[in-house]
């Protein structure tokens, strides 16, 4: 299961060569539609919901990180009471982060909707620590201008380090939405105020995730948060869209059939995993449907390896 959690994050952690840096130049975001190829002429949307200004951090260091990875350090990555850190990870993790699907109601892109990916990106670990300005701090204490804060930066800081040039695409194709079943949903909203020791906090989305012998737990999740963990962990890579209309926070508990335990109709064309996990899904009131829609791509088309000092 950790392994499957790992691959939403794209998190594949591997050895590499170290490096230190520094205070950035102040760098305008990267533009993020700069063209469109899609088979309805759809324009692409804009790459994140417009900031009031250019924001970026006030320090930066970026080191390459050769201790052997552990799986714990999923959860070593996001936002700070000032700035950002991310420990042990692949910088296609800041890249995701920066970057969100402003179509098709998920959080984060699956691993099939980024293209031009450099093997780097992903077995490369890196440690960031990126401070804000002290006139920047009233603003991040505010959680909604905060993400809003953070996407920007982090954009400034990969088109500053990295030379990142990245678009957007969209197409119609058929696509997997997680809709409400009969009956109505089988979970209950969050409670903010009861904590969940020992779980990991995943770096986007601001969900808590516990395992458990027959099935994880997802505290505090939104439901375009929930359709993304189920891209990876039971459409095998291809993005689930959120279509359930619910807008709460939820906590959700998701038990897997046992081996051998599937409905005697189940999908061949799915993994055994998958259909553990479809099955789950049953008993929390949702489901999963084929339909016609969009999909959004983000391209890479150019990116380096962060620069040094």
């Amino acid at each position: 299961m950790i392994g499957k959690i790992l691959a939403v994050g794209f998190v594949c952690m591997e050895m590499a060569v170290g490096q230190t840096a520094s205070k950035p130049a102040a760098a305008a975001a990267p533009a993020a539609a700069s063209s469109v190829s899609t088979t309805t002429a759809t324009p692409a949307p804009a790459a994140t919901a417009a900031p009031t200004r250019a924001y970026a951090f006030d320090v930066i260091s970026i080191r390459q990180n050769k201790t052997p990875p552990t799986l714990e350090v999923l959860a070593q990555a996001g936002p700070t009471a000032d700035g950002f850190r991310s420990h042990q990870q692949p910088l296609l993790l800041s890249l995701i982060t920066a970057y969100v699907p402003q179509v098709g109601g998920a959080a984060v892109y699956a691993f099939n909707q980024v293209k031009g990916i450099p093997d780097w990106l992903i077995s490369e670990p890196y440690d960031i620590d990126a401070r804000i300005s002290d006139e920047d701090r009233a603003e991040w204490q505010n959680p909604a201008m905060q993400k809003v804060m953070l996407r920007a930066m982090l954009q400034a800081l990969l088109a500053d380090r990295c030379k990142l040039a990245v678009h957007r695409e969209m197409k119609d194709t058929q696509v997997t939405s997680l809709v409400v079943a009969k009956g109505g949903p089988k979970f209950k909203e969050t409670d903010p105020t009861v904590e969940h020791p020992g779980g990991q906090k995943l770096p986007f989305g601001g969900v808590t995730v516990l395992h458990g012998e027959d099935g994880m737990s997802f505290y505090d999740t939104s439901m375009a948060s929930f359709a993304s963990l189920l891209s990876s962990l039971a459409n095998e890579g291809r993005p689930v869209q959120d279509k359930t209309g619910l807008t709460g926070r939820y906590d959700i508990t998701l038990k897997f059939a046992k081996r051998g335990e599937q409905a005697d109709d189940a999908d061949p064309g799915i993994s055994p995993l998958a259909e553990m996990i479809l099955s789950g899904l049953n008993n929390l009131g949702l489901k999963l449907d084929s339909e016609k829609g969009q999909v959004e791509t983000l391209v890479i088309d150019h990116m380096e390896r962060p620069s040094g000092n």
